[in-house]
């Protein structure tokens, strides 16, 4: 795949994760190559790589349309993404209590400051992405690639759902970043893996109650 197909189909992936593309949407290429500034080459590429994703259909003759959310996949998503945060923000701590983490600390404290700020302000395209960018960041941190890996799919699909419904992190899930932050911090392994996985089951409790 080209520079250009890998720029469009990020663009695209973003704007079904966001709820910018709702589900049921119907795209053409020639709708999208305008939306993306591009020509129908790379359009094409990138409807073929979100379509094996599961985030498009295709259907011959009938172009591609957004997917429904698999929302009825949530639990077994969010039961993967627990186990693995867990181990993510334990490593996390472990890497900073050795020594092995300059600046991660500082970083993730930064981000949930924003995210509070973005709170106050009403900025829910803001607060989601700076969700993200928080669990991102953690896992990233952790050296753990495979679980890097692991994360990015299901957490993708996670967001995709939150899009459909309410993007915006509320006090509870900043308040209980602060907390994970802390334990990072403290390099107290069971704490930090502890938080996370309240935090993700929280999470998973919260949308489940919407």
């Amino acid at each position: 795949m080209g520079a250009t197909a890998e720029r469009v189909t990020e663009a695209l992936r973003q704007d079904v994760l966001s709820g910018a593309l709702p589900p049921g949407s119907r795209l053409t290429e020639t709708l999208l190559a305008q939306r993306y500034g591009t020509s129908r080459v790379p359009v094409r590429e990138a409807v073929r790589a979100l379509a094996a994703d599961g985030f498009l259909d295709l259907r011959p003759n009938a172009g591609a349309t957004v997917a429904a959310v698999p929302v009825d996949d949530l639990a077994d998503l969010y039961a993967v993404r627990r186990v693995a945060e867990g181990i993510t923000a334990a490593r996390c701590a472990r890497r900073v209590a050795a020594g092995d983490a300059d600046g991660l600390v500082a970083e993730l404290g930064e981000i949930v400051e924003a995210g509070f700020a973005a709170l106050a302000e009403e900025r829910a395209a803001e607060g989601a992405r700076l969700n993200a960018e928080f669990h991102a960041t953690i896992a990233r941190a952790s050296g753990a690639a495979s679980m890097t890996m692991v994360l990015r799919r299901v957490t993708e699909r996670i967001q995709w759902a939150y899009a459909t419904t309410v993007p915006q992190q509320g006090k509870r899930a900043w308040t209980e970043h602060r907390q994970i932050v802390a334990a990072i911090a403290a390099g107290d392994e069971t704490r930090a893996s502890r938080c996370m996985e309240t935090h993700v089951e929280r999470s998973r409790a919260g949308f489940h109650g919407r």
